[in-house]
């Protein structure tokens, strides 16, 4: 049935800098399932392919377009609970929220060690092709 599934940065970066089990991962998504994004994710997403990768802006740029052409633009949440470690975390689970979202997919630990949260299902990406 049809889910609506938010990646998390991390699983994009790897996919764009990789390719591998995270693409395949997206790529099946996408014909399957409603996938989001928010403007918080872009924006880490961005960051990191510059801070971190040194890769071109117009670079990340055709990448960003990628997403916006076959994702689904969801609301980024001002609210925001202290659940996590990381405030980062937080944002992605409060984006999930707002956006009703029904499994995130991940690579991060803190976020994984949590499972769920609220009803929402938080996998890896390898876990996917078990849904």
């Amino acid at each position: 049935s049809l889910m609506k599934i938010l990646f998390d940065t991390n699983v994009l970066v790897a996919a764009f800098l990789r390719g591998g089990s995270s693409y395949d991962v997206i790529e099946q998504a996408i014909h399957e399932h409603e996938i989001y994004y928010t403007t918080f994710i872009i924006g880490e997403f961005r960051r990191v392919f510059k801070d971190k990768f040194h890769y071109t802006a117009s670079v990340v740029n055709e990448f960003v377009v990628f997403i916006k052409k076959f994702f689904i633009k969801g609301v980024t949440a001002v609210a925001i609970e202290n659940i996590c470690r990381d405030s980062d975390d937080d944002q992605v689970l409060a984006d999930a929220i707002i956006n009703k979202i029904d499994i995130i997919i991940t690579g991060d630990k803190d976020l994984l060690d949590l499972k769920t949260h609220k009803g929402i299902r938080i996998i890896h990406p390898n876990e996917y092709w078990n849904l």
